[in-house]
């Protein structure tokens, strides 16, 4: 699966985005002003809770200083003598004086029986009703203190009223009970001193949750009992407030407080929509300020966006025109930022112009320097395998101006024993390479050869992967071939310099090949002797045959080897045997050592090592250094004429070392000596040196000298061992 490039978004207009900041402007301002709002609605609702709440204590404080206060009375009044003296004319006397003054509607004495004896609302001595249910009467008698009884209808009066009773005692004992009434009406007037608004529900009732009072419809609704819903709400704690509906069926808060004295329950009851109304009407204000502000900003954004707008439309065309060759007009603009891009536009027109002035001229310098150099350009676009080159690189490789080009076009140009070897090159820009150096030889249609050096470089996105190859072609035909004559030449001159050691090895080499040659003379004339005789020895005469051939098989293999040593040959590597190596230099100098009387100590390597070399080169090497230690000796005395050979194994190399005992290297001319042309020899050319350092060198080893401690040189020879072969 291919990546598909991920389509650009539109990007947002200014009018948009100026309205956009507008309301990110307003309406988070809006949303602080809301929650502080809010905030305070929710404290100002806790301060009105707790005003209320504080009202209903005052209701319930001045309901229980009522009935303490004429419980007071009463109990004055019950410890009357004239009580004690059953004087009840004179003590009803005495309690129509006093009911007015104590904000109660009458005064009753009954007995322990539930018999009224005494009315203030009746003559002494007119016929009183007889109680039938008296729990207050009870009460009083059962505990001998005062108590407070709930709502009930009135024997008397047949009204909703509220009895106060005191018990009457003599001789510590409960013998009547003088009981004060209280009608709703009475108690009234306490829920009106709190001043509360005229929509606000206040009402008291008793243990039984009967209304004993209320603000509105009293008479109405005194001595009813409330609903279920809102009598289980009240039953849970003394003073707290919960949400219901009124008898009304208004949704109100309703706060409470129950009284410790009397059981009685003070109740206010403050409409929902009078409690929310402060928050709404803030909100609403807060809502028609939001929308007007909103609107007036979007409008001043909408203006703005216009002016913007119509001041970077005008930039549009200056824009579009900074690549002619033209003057940029500068339109009406309402900004400085937008005058400022103008006039950065038009410094960008003139930057551009020069550039491109700049770039036209660099271009005919480079393609003058192309054409001068024959160097060809091309570029390479590794995502879509399209090729561009130069005019020179179609020349170079010669293609046709108008041809298309492929990968697989270069290719079938390149040679085919290179062919692989560029193929793989170009490979390696898509796996990491940064740059690649390569030269190559592409047959042309005519049928020649050139040779070509080409050099790329990549270029990568920001993933870090390869994009683009850029780079040159260059034709270096001329050098290569300078290059292979540069190369026959050093072997022309190596095959000198070992030409130059035969002349120096010939006296040895004369008396090596004299030997078999001597006694190849001696073996034919003693057959020509035994064949003379008139019964030869015809065994004798085959075995002296024998030992012809076997000198003549000497002589052959000495020639041999000065053939293979003294030849023009190509170089050619091959696994030889590091041993084998040194025997064949040892036999070939043997007698060149006997000849100037020198000693030859070898410590050789007991390990079996072999290399990657041409055997004949570094016969040659091995040979030069020999030489140059047998010339070191050549004015020695006779018990310091020796020479060592060592062989060590180092790492993954052989070291061999030649040290002669003669009288050193000039320290001036330790970094001279693999100079060509440099020589200590009075009639050397000073090529030996030169050539075994770059013998060595192209086999991938080292060449160096120094003196010994004790006098004397060593050069080192260090060479790798050959790759072990896998099975």
């Amino acid at each position: 699966m291919t990546d598909r490039p991920a389509q650009p978004s539109t990007p947002p207009s200014v009018r948009r985005v100026l309205t956009l900041l507008v309301a990110a402007c307003i309406v988070p301002i809006v949303l602080v002003l809301a929650v502080l709002m809010i905030n305070f609605y929710r404290k100002e609702e806790a301060r009105l809770i707790d005003n209320t709440l504080s009202h209903a204590r005052h209701i319930s404080t001045a309901a229980d200083r009522e009935v303490r206060s004429t419980q007071l009375a009463l109990q004055v009044l019950a410890g009357s003598h004239l009580l004690q003296d059953r004087d009840l004319r004179a003590f009803h006397a005495r309690i129509g004086a006093v009911v007015d003054k104590l904000h109660v509607d009458s005064i009753l004495l009954i007995d322990l029986d539930g018999r009224i004896l005494l009315s203030s609302l009746r003559p002494y001595g007119s016929p009183l009703a007889q109680l039938s249910d008296t729990p207050l009467l009870q009460q009083t008698r059962n505990s001998g203190q005062p108590g407070v009884s709930g709502i009930f209808t009135g024997p008397l009066t047949r009204q909703p009223i509220i009895t106060i009773a005191v018990p009457v005692i003599e001789h510590g004992k409960v013998v009547m009970s003088l009981n004060a009434t209280v009608t709703p009406a009475t108690l009234q007037p306490l829920l009106f001193e709190q001043k509360t608004p005229d929509s606000w529900r206040a009402g008291i009732v008793d243990q039984q949750y009967r209304i004993i009072t209320r603000s509105h419809d009293m008479a109405k609704l005194a001595g009813q009992q409330l609903p279920a819903e809102l009598r289980q709400p009240l039953s849970r704690v003394n003073e707290s407030m919960f949400e219901s509906y009124t008898l009304e069926g208004r949704r109100s808060l309703f706060v409470y407080q129950r009284s410790e004295q009397t059981g009685w329950t003070s109740i206010l009851c403050i409409p929902h929509d009078e409690l929310t109304a402060p928050l709404r009407r803030s909100l609403f204000w807060l809502i028609t300020l939001s929308v007007i502000t909103l609107a007036l900003g979007i409008s001043c954004a909408l203006w703005l966006a216009r002016r913007v707008t119509r001041s970077i439309h005008a930039l549009i065309a200056p824009a579009l025109a900074v690549g002619q060759a033209v003057p940029l007009p500068l339109p009406r603009l309402y900004f400085r930022e937008a005058r400022e891009l103008a006039q950065a536009l038009q410094i960008a027109a003139r930057d551009l112009q020069r550039a491109r002035a700049e770039s036209s001229e660099s271009e005919q310098r480079l393609a003058l320097a192309a054409r001068a150099a024959h160097l060809g350009i091309w570029t390479r676009d590794l995502r879509q395998q399209h090729i561009w080159v130069s005019q020179a690189w179609r020349e170079l490789f010669g293609f046709s101006d108008s041809a298309p080009l492929t990968l697989e076009d270069l290719l079938a140009r390149v040679h085919p024993a290179d062919r692989q070897h560029v193929q793989r090159t170009l490979d390696s820009t898509l796996f990491g390479a940064t740059r690649y150096d390569m030269e190559f030889r592409i047959e042309l249609p005519s049928g020649c050869q050139r040779w070509i050096s080409s050099h790329g470089s990549v270029e990568f996105d920001r993933h870090q992967r390869p994009t683009l190859v850029r780079g040159v072609s260059l034709d270096i035909t001329s050098r290569k071939q300078a290059e292979l004559d540069l190369q026959q030449k050093q072997k022309e001159v190596t095959h000198l310099a070992r030409v130059a050691m035969l002349g120096e090895l010939s006296g040895a080499l004369a008396h090596e090949l004299n030997q078999p040659l001597t006694a190849i003379l001696s073996n034919a004339q003693a057959a020509q002797r035994f064949l003379s005789q008139p019964a030869p020895d015809l065994p004798e005469v085959q075995e002296i045959l024998n030992d012809i051939v076997t000198e003549d098989q000497r002589a052959g293999a000495i020639i041999a080897r000065l053939r293979a040593l003294f030849g023009k040959h190509d170089a050619q590597r091959q696994r030889i045997s590091a041993q084998s190596l040194i025997d064949s230099v040892l036999h070939l100098i043997s007698n060149d050592l006997i000849h100037q009387r020198l000693t030859l100590r070898t410590a050789l390597c007991a390990e079996t090592l072999t290399l990657e070399a041409d055997p004949v080169q570094l016969q040659q090497v091995l040979l030069n250094l020999l030489m140059n230690a047998c010339d070191a000796q050549s004015q020695q005395l006779e018990h310091s004429n020796v020479i060592e050979l060592r062989s060590t194994h180092v790492g993954h190399t052989l070291q061999l070392s030649i040290s002669d005992s003669g009288g050193g290297i000039p320290p001036a001319a330790l970094d001279q000596i693999f100079t060509p042309f440099y020589t200590t020899k009075a009639r050397g050319m000073g090529l030996g040196l030169s050539i075994c350092r770059s013998i060595v060198d192209a086999h991938g080893g080292r060449l160096w000298a120094e003196n010994n401690g004790h006098g004397g040189a060593t050069f080192h020879l260090r060479l790798p061992l050959a790759e072990v072969s896998q099975p």
